[in-house]
This record gives C-alpha cells, structure tokens and sequence, in this order.
C-alpha cells in the first residue's frame, strides 16, 4: 500500500482535475480589492479560463477562507450559464486528515526504540473531534501510538479555499470569468502623524492608510480602494477565527491617492497597484499637508450640585485645564478634505530640535471644511482653584439655591492663555452677577473664556440661581 506523500498528494489533486477544472491564482489577469474599515472588503478577481462545450466544473482555488458565500457573483457574459457554486473551505490537515476518516482504517507505523525498525498495524479510526480514538486489533487506544499513515486524501479536502463552479458553456472556448464576493479578513483604518512647528502656529500633517490581510490568501499586483464611511450589513452568524503573527511593511505612494464621493460614502483609489500578502499590515501614504495654521486652546468644566456651604480647604485643590488643538479643514489652510476616521498622533519638538510625543485621540469621520478639534492631555503650567463664597436656600422655592463662586486661574507660561471655563449645573439656572461676561449659556450651562497674562493670574466671580428639577 503506498504512503501519503508529497508525490500521492500531487497525484490526488490530478486524479480530481480530471472531473474539474482548476482555475488557480498564476490564471488571474487582475484582482481588484476594495477594504472597509469595518473589517470586510468586497474582492473582484477575473482569471482566464479554458472550457469545453456543455457541463464543466470549475474549481476557483485561492478565494479568501473567510469569504461570504452567498455573496459570490460570477460574470462570464454571453455564452456561460452558471448552474451551480458550492464553497468549499474545509482544508488539509492533520485533524481534518483524521476527522474525515472517522470509521476507515489507517495504518500505524511505531519505530523500535533500539533497532529505529519501523513496525505497522492496521488500526480503524472510531473517533477524532475531540482527540483520537482508535481499535487496533482487540483493544481500543486513545491519542496517537506512532505515526497514522493514510493511503488516499478523504473526499472533500482542499489544499486551499476553492469555490466550486457548475457552469454551461454554449461552446469550446477560452475566456475570462470575473468572481465578485464580500469577505471577512480585510480592512483599513486611517493613522495620522502631527507635527507642531518651533512656534506652535502650524504643523505638517501626513496621513496613513494601514491595510491588513487575514483572510487566508495572498493578492499580488492588486489596485486597492478604501471606503470611508459607514456602511450596513447584516452580518452572517458564520465566523472562522484566524490567529497568527502579523507582518508590517510601510510603502509610501509616490502621489496621493485620488479621493471621490460615492452616495454618501468617500473612496480613495491608490495610484498603483499593491501587494497585500496573507496575515500582513500594510501602510500607504493617505495625504500630507504642510504649514496647516493651528491653534491651542485650553478647557475645563466641572458640575455644581446643591451640597450646601463648602468649607474653604487649607490647601487648595489645583485643576489643570484639557489642553485641545484647533484646526480648520479648509482648502486655505491646506487642506480641504474628507479626513477618513482614525488615529492622530501629536508630535513636538523639545528646546534641542528632539521630536517628542505629545499626545494621542481617535477622530471620526472630518468632512471638508469642518473643525477638527483633538484633546491631547492637561497642561501642567496652568492652575484653576474653585472657592464657593456664599451659599443660601432662604426665602426661595422649595429645590432652589443660589451660590456664588471665585474661579482663579495661573499661568505659568511665558505667553498670555485663554482658558474656557465650563460650568454646569444640575437644573436650569440663571447668573445673577458675573464679573467677567459669559459667553455661552444653554440654561444648564455657562461658559467664560477667561484671558490671563504671562506669569500672571486672573479670576473670575459669578453668583447663579438653580433650581433643581422634580
């Protein structure tokens, strides 16, 4: 009887292609991907394929193992009528080796310890899904006494994901075929890289399309397009995990990729074509822009509750304000266009010219001529004290207080600050007396945007009314 061996594997899969023909991925003339950043993409790959008049099988090997079947769309054009599509991802391995031989016989092959003399036993397979079960002979032993050898691949095994096509070809011909299906395994997400200037006025911005490929097959010489936006799905309740180790390459686009509105949906085409190999993560230049006016600004808000009188602390409790950078996504800054969703990372540069990180924030979707705002940290040389400075309920409705505050705010920078200060109170409420105007007021909320010196320090008094709702 002969072994399982590369050359029995090899004649195996000759042994099927005569009942089918095998279109294999060296048969692809192109492959297009399109990647979401929801974690699926949609693969259009067209190969050439030889077919006889009437009935032919085709097998369309190296489609994704994460593929959504009902979502395969085959074009042939006139001439070729598909019948049939079955997906068929259940692959050679050890395990499915075995589990498809549940109830046939296998042979067992021991080496002698001494002599390294083979011995082999025939041994039936009565179990294998959750650990091996066998009978050899008289008696049943579990795990694996040796090495298993099989004579023939189990029907129904793939060397890798195929998707089986039963066509009608209205004659001989050789012609391309297109295969279209949505896939699992694929995606992109946006990563951006900001860069403050010396003077903290501008920065250069560059953004980055970070592809990734965990769906069990390899796409040379692809032209890519990444969506963004939200699409919907009603996702399939079938999910193949896929572990592994992922590789990351960088390659920088040698021009910007074309960006164009799809209904409500924004697509961006690479300019040539990538390779995206299996279980790797791949960035590309998305866009740059150079010299974008920024601005800092900083914030902080807190909520005022009706506690009673607050006993001033000995020592006072020191606040530091969100420090947030402000850009406007216009063409006259440099920009002018849909920012894609993702993750900005903040850098600045220290008194020696060294580039240092200075703070991360995921942003959604920034269409163009919007504000982008990206909150990266506190800011240490700023301090804000609260101090409650009067307190009452008497002669005012039942659930009314009115309160007064000093808010003091420091500035140890070498440049005068504007700090916006929030405050927002649990029921409407209306400012009785302020010494510096507010500048928002929702009813629940007020808002100041307080001006302090260099080394300086500044301080805003206000008295409000609340009246707490039932």
């Amino acid at each position: 009887m002969r072994h399982i061996t590369l050359a029995l594997l090899f004649t195996a899969m000759t042994t099927a292609a005569v009942a089918e023909t095998a279109i294999t991925p060296d048969m692809r003339t192109d492959v297009a991907l399109t990647l979401y950043a929801d974690g699926f993409g949609l693969i259009k790959d067209r190969r050439t394929v030889s077919l006889t008049q009437g009935a032919n099988t085709l097998a369309f090997e190296g489609v994704s193992a994460k593929m959504t079947p009902s979502s395969a769309l085959v074009r042939a054009g006139s001439g070729l009528r598909v019948l049939e599509q079955n997906f068929e991802f259940d692959l050679i391995s050890p395990k499915n080796l075995l589990r498809r031989s549940v109830g046939k016989t296998v042979r067992v092959i021991r080496s002698h310890p001494t002599t390294g003399e083979d011995r082999s036993e025939t041994a039936q397979v009565l179990a294998a899904e959750q650990g091996v079960v066998l009978r050899i002979g008289d008696r049943i032993e579990t795990g694996v006494p040796g090495r298993l050898v099989l004579d023939t691949i189990p029907t129904g095994l793939r060397a890798q994901p195929t998707l089986l096509l039963e066509v009608d070809s209205a004659k001989t011909q050789t012609r391309p075929i297109e295969l279209s299906y949505l896939t699992e395994g694929l995606g992109w997400r946006a990563e951006y890289a900001a860069e403050i200037a010396a003077d903290g006025k501008t920065l250069d911005l560059s953004a980055w399309a970070s592809l990734s490929n965990n769906t069990g097959t390899a796409f040379s010489g692809a032209q890519v397009q990444l969506v963004s936006g939200e699409v919907r799905r009603e996702r399939e309740t079938r999910q193949m995990a896929f572990k592994g180790r992922v590789a990351m390459m960088a390659e920088a686009a040698p021009a910007p990729m074309a960006q164009e509105t799809v209904g409500d949906m924004h697509l961006y085409s690479l300019p040539r074509a990538v390779t995206l190999k299996n279980r790797q993560t791949k960035q590309v230049a998305l866009l740059s822009a150079a010299n974008v006016p920024v601005s800092r600004a900083y914030f902080q808000e807190r909520w005022i509750s009706e506690r009673g009188p607050q006993i001033k602390p000995a020592t006072p409790v020191i606040f530091r304000p969100q420090v947030h950078l402000k850009i406007d996504n216009t063409q006259q800054n440099g920009l002018g266009v849909s920012l894609p969703a993702g993750l900005v990372r903040v850098y600045e540069r220290d008194g020696r010219g060294k580039i240092q990180f200075a703070g991360e924030q995921s942003i959604g979707h920034v269409a163009a001529d919007e504000k982008l705002s990206l909150a990266l940290g506190k800011a240490i040389d700023i301090g804000i004290t609260y101090e409650q400075t009067a307190f009452t309920t008497e002669v005012l409705p039942k659930r009314t207080f009115e309160a007064a505050f000093t808010i003091s705010v420091t500035n140890a920078k070498s440049d005068p600050v504007v700090v916006r200060l929030a405050e927002k109170f649990n029921g409407g409420a209306s400012i009785l007396s302020e010494s510096i105007p507010h500048t928002e007021f929702s009813g629940k909320a007020a808002v100041w945007a307080i001006e302090i010196p260099a080394h300086g320090e500044s301080k805003l008094t206000y008295r409000v009314r609340v009246s707490k709702p039932r």
